[in-house]
C-alpha cells in the first residue's frame, strides 16, 4: 500500500496511496446506501407498471396475412408483425398489426393482449415476479456501476499523478544528468 515510510516515497506517491484509500471508503460507504435505494425505487415503479396493466385482457385475434416463413441465415427472425383483426374487451372490432410465428398462415386465431382501449400491446403484462427481478437486477448494476465509475477515477487520477512524476523526473534528469554522463577520454 505504501504506508512503509520508505524515504524514497515521495509526497505525490502519499498522496496517491491516499486517494485510493479514500475511494475505496468511498465505495464500501456508498453502495450499500445506495443499491437499496435503487431497488425501492425500481420497485415502486415496477409495482406502478404491474397495476396498471393489470387491466390488460388476452383475446384472440384472426391473422388477415400468413407469417412469412422462416429463413435461416444470419439474423434470421421467428416472429413477425402481421395485420389481424380482434374484438377488443368493450365489444369494438379492431385490426392492427400483431405478433405471431413464421409460417402461420392467413385466418389462423392466435392470441393477444390488448389494453383497456382494446389496442394490441405486443407483449404479456409484467408480474411481480418480473419485478423482483428487476430490482435484484437494478441492485446488483448499481453497485457494479459505482465500482466502474470509482475504478475510472482512479485511472485518471493515476494518469495526472504520472503526468507529474514524468515532469518532476524530467527536471531532476536534467540536474543530475549532466554529472552521470559527461563523457571521459580514456587515459584522461
Amino acid at each position: 500500500m505504501g504506508a512503509d515510510g520508505n524515504p524514497l516515497r515521495r509526497r505525490i506517491d502519499k498522496v496517491e496511496i491516499a486517494a485510493r484509500i479514500a475511494l475505496a471508503a468511498a465505495f464500501l460507504a456508498a453502495a450499500p446506501l445506495l443499491a437499496p435505494v435503487v431497488g425501492h425505487l425500481t420497485q415502486v415503479s415496477g409495482m406502478r407498471l404491474v397495476r396498471q396493466e393489470s387491466s390488460w385482457r388476452q383475446v384472440n385475434a384472426v391473422l388477415l396475412r400468413p407469417a412469412p416463413q422462416q429463413y435461416y441465415g444470419y439474423g434470421s427472425m421467428t416472429t413477425f408483425w402481421v395485420p389481424a383483426r380482434w374484438r377488443a374487451p368493450d365489444g369494438a372490432r379492431r385490426t392492427g398489426q400483431v405478433p405471431t410465428r413464421s409460417g402461420t398462415p392467413a385466418g389462423a386465431v392466435v392470441s393477444i393482449w390488448v389494453n383497456r382501449a382494446g389496442r394490441a400491446t405486443g407483449r404479456q403484462p409484467m408480474t411481480t415476479g418480473q419485478v423482483e427481478l428487476r430490482v435484484v437486477l437494478a441492485e446488483f448494476v448499481t453497485g457494479a456501476a459505482l465500482g466502474a465509475v470509482l475504478l475510472a477515477l482512479a485511472g485518471a487520477l493515476r494518469l495526472l499523478l504520472n503526468r507529474r512524476r514524468m515532469a518532476y523526473w524530467a527536471v531532476e534528469w536534467a540536474c543530475f544528468g549532466p554529472r552521470w554522463t559527461t563523457r571521459r577520454r580514456p587515459g584522461s
